[in-house]
């Protein structure tokens, strides 16, 4: 038999585009959202935590019940240890149980770890559902909520299972941060002070104001208006524009991992018992200090990050329990890792990123010499 080729023509144009919306008081606003165009006539699945539920859950659900719409709350155990693929399959057997299908609206009402989860779920289910953001702490509004990258984690890295999957609309209601702990808003920091390293000076001197000169607690914080919403929108436009420039993270998107490469793989040694925003943090300082010695930032510039992180209660070294193998083992294994190299991303001074050859803002790493960094570090 002759051996034939021939090609599938499939050119796509697709407009992912979505509202985010900041603000107080806003259950209301996610009815609206849920009403609009092709979403109006769906059924809707809730996506909680168990923890989120009595919070925030059964609330948003009564109002969307209110407003005549068919719902139902589905509530998984909480914390990161939970956002695997079982819990994922899951929350699937509860929806097929249910009878949910492709007319499903997927609202998911949590942290970062209910809007990974339950975003992947609604990539997935029935080849792909739409789903509405509902962020309730300030770290998922900095990290989770905005960008379309739904995963779930492994016992070898963090978010390694995944897909790209944009919400239909992103609501972030600062009211909810009123419920957070000092620990949980002080995790959403470290992303928080990550955004204005990469991508905005000023924005950096208001959080040093806030918190270094004027000693802001987390609880003061919160209740700010002006600052809260500050941080909410900033967080939330500055990753915009790099994921609108780079959906699929093949260059700029990159920049995102300022302090996670480190920070991830921390995480993951320490066997999730420090917290994501709190890895960051010390990811954040360690590149910090290893940009001066390239060169890429002041030893002046470095310091004021550092004096940033403690000021609002973040650790900034590496723990005396955790050894430099168990980190470059989990770092390895993440996705940033290839062909015996890690793939690194420094800032600029603050509030700009470099950029290496041919455009490229991650540039590759022997892991020989991070280990070495890291020892020295220590």
């Amino acid at each position: 038999m002759e051996v034939t080729e021939f090609k599938v023509e499939l050119v796509r144009t697709v407009d992912e585009s979505y509202p985010i919306v900041v603000g107080r008081g806003l259950d209301a606003k996610v009815v609206e959202l849920a009403s609009r165009g092709d979403l109006a006539e769906r059924r809707i699945a809730v996506i909680t935590d168990t923890t989120v539920v009595e919070l925030a859950g059964k609330s948003i659900a009564r109002a969307l019940a209110d407003a005549g719409r068919r719902v139902d709350v589905l509530a998984f155990p909480a914390g990161e240890p939970n956002k695997v693929r079982a819990t994922k399959e899951a929350l699937e057997d509860q929806l097929i149980a249910l009878g949910c299908g492709r007319d499903t609206l997927i609202v998911a009402v949590g942290g970062g770890v209910v809007t990974d989860l339950a975003g992947f779920v609604a990539a997935t289910f029935t080849r792909g559902v739409p789903y509405i953001s509902v962020s309730t702490t300030l770290l998922g509004a900095a990290d989770a909520a905005v960008g379309g990258k739904t995963a779930v984690d492994t016992p070898a890295a963090t978010n390694l299972i995944g897909a790209f999957h944009q919400p239909s609309a992103v609501v972030i209601d600062v009211d909810r941060w009123l419920t957070l702990s000092d620990a949980q808003i002080r995790d959403g920091m470290g992303e928080t002070v990550k955004h204005a390293c990469l991508g905005d000076v000023q924005y950096f001197d208001a959080l040093e104001d806030a918190f270094v000169t004027r000693g802001m607690s987390p609880a003061e914080f919160v209740r700010d208006d002006g600052l809260a919403e500050l941080v909410a929108r900033r967080n939330c436009e500055i990753k915009r524009d790099f994921v609108v420039s780079d959906v699929h993270e093949g260059n700029r998107r990159m920049a995102l991992n300022l302090g996670h490469t480190i920070g991830r793989a921390l995480e993951t040694a320490m066997g999730y018992t420090m917290s994501h925003g709190e890895c960051v943090a010390v990811g954040l300082n360690l590149q910090a200090k290893w940009g001066v010695q390239f060169g890429y930032l002041t030893q002046g510039e470095a310091d004021r990050i550092e004096r940033l992180l403690r000021a609002i209660g973040l650790p900034t070294a590496l723990p005396e329990s955790v050894t430099v193998e168990a980190i470059m083992d989990a770092m390895t294994h993440d996705k940033k890792g290839k062909s015996g190299a890690i793939r690194f991303v420094f800032e600029r001074g603050i509030g700009d990123m470099m950029v290496f050859d041919d455009g490229a803002l991650a540039r590759p790493v022997p892991s020989e010499e991070i280990a070495d960094f890291l020892r020295s570090a220590i």
